[in-house]
C-alpha cells in the first residue's frame, strides 16, 4: 500500500494495491450503500476489487479502521485527447464522520494520483452538490470524454484539477509521486497535478456539501511566483495563519474580498504585502 498522507486530526490516507492489506485493517460503520445499493459485505467488497488492474482503492484509516473509501475504475474507452479516464464508482464515510469534510480529503488524494480525467454519476441531489462543490460539471460538445449515451454523469477535466486545494490535510508528495509513477508510468504527467495546496477558503466547515474546493485556473500565474507587494482595494475579511510560510518566513495573512474584473479572495501576506493565494469567486 501506498500511505499517501494524513489529515490534522489523525486520519492517513492509503491507495491499497493488494487483498491482503486489508487483513491489517477492520471496516468501520458504513450504512449508505449497505441500505441503498445493497453492499452488505464491504470486505469482500474491496477484496474483490483490489485483484481487478483497473480499479484504484483510496481509503481514510484511523486506529486501523477503514473510516472513509473511494473506489475509481479506469473507462475502457479513453478519451478524445487521448487522456485516460476514470469513473468515480464510489465515495463514502463512516456516519460519525459525515458532514466533517472528510469527502473532500479522499477526494483530494483521489486527483493527487489519478491522471486524466475523472466522471461520476450522482445518486441524489446531494451527491450531485457535493461533486458540483468540487468542480465537476455536466459534459459539453467540447469535452474530451462523449457523456451522451450516459445521462447524469459529471466530468472533471484534468485541466481543472491541476491544484486541487483542500484544508486540513498533510501530503506526503514523494509518496504522492511514487503512487502514480507506478499506476502511470508512460503517461505525460505534470508535477502540478500532485501538488495538493494546503490553504483553502472553507465557507462552512460543518457542512461538507458547502466546503468549496477550488482549482488553479490555467493561463493565471500562481500566487506564488508573485515578485513584490500587491497594489488592490478589497474589503478587509480578518486575519488566518497558513500552513506553510511565506518567503519572508511569515505565517500569517490578511484576508481581502476583491471584486469586479478579478473577484474572489486574496490572502496577502501580513508583513510583505505578497499575495500568498487567492481562491476565485466560483461562477454561478
Amino acid at each position: 500500500m501506498f500511505e499517501l498522507g494524513k489529515s490534522e486530526d489523525g486520519i492517513t490516507f492509503y491507495k491499497l494495491e493488494h487483498a491482503f492489506e486489508l487483513d491489517k485493517l477492520t471496516i468501520g460503520e458504513f450504512t449508505y450503500f449497505r441500505k441503498y445499493l445493497g453492499m452488505s459485505d464491504y470486505l469482500s467488497n474491496f477484496q474483490s476489487w483490489l485483484k481487478r488492474p483497473t480499479v484504484v482503492l483510496v481509503v481514510a484509516v484511523k486506529d486501523s479502521t477503514v473510516v472513509g473509501w473511494s473506489m475509481n475504475e479506469k473507462w475502457s474507452t479513453p478519451a478524445s485527447d487521448g487522456r485516460p479516464t476514470f469513473v468515480l464508482r464510489g465515495i463514502e464515510v463512516s456516519p460519525k464522520l459525515a458532514r466533517t469534510g472528510m469527502g473532500k480529503k479522499i477526494f483530494c488524494f483521489i486527483s493527487g494520483i489519478l491522471v486524466g480525467h475523472i466522471i461520476t454519476k450522482p445518486v441524489n441531489k446531494i451527491a450531485k452538490l457535493f461533486f458540483e462543490s468540487l468542480d465537476f460539471a455536466g459534459s459539453t460538445y467540447k469535452s474530451p470524454v462523449d457523456l451522451g449515451n450516459y445521462p447524469g454523469y459529471l466530468i472533471l477535466e484534468e485541466s481543472r484539477k491541476k491544484l486541487v486545494a483542500c484544508e486540513g490535510i498533510i501530503p506526503y508528495e514523494e509518496n504522492v509521486k511514487a503512487c502514480r509513477l507506478k499506476l502511470f508510468p508512460k503517461e505525460a504527467v505534470s508535477d502540478s497535478l500532485i501538488t495538493m495546496k494546503k490553504e483553502a477558503d472553507v465557507s462552512d466547515s460543518s457542512n461538507e456539501v458547502s466546503e468549496h474546493v477550488s482549482t488553479h485556473v490555467p493561463g493565471e500565474n500562481p500566487p506564488e511566483d508573485s515578485q513584490g507587494p500587491v497594489d488592490f482595494e478589497g474589503k478587509f475579511l480578518g486575519e488566518q495563519k497558513m500552513m506553510s510560510p511565506c518567503k519572508c518566513g511569515n505565517y500569517l495573512v490578511n484576508k481581502y474580498m476583491l471584486s469586479g474584473k478579478r473577484s474572489g479572495t486574496a490572502f496577502i501576506c501580513a508583513n510583505c504585502s505578497v499575495e500568498r493565494y487567492f481562491l476565485p469567486m466560483k461562477k454561478k
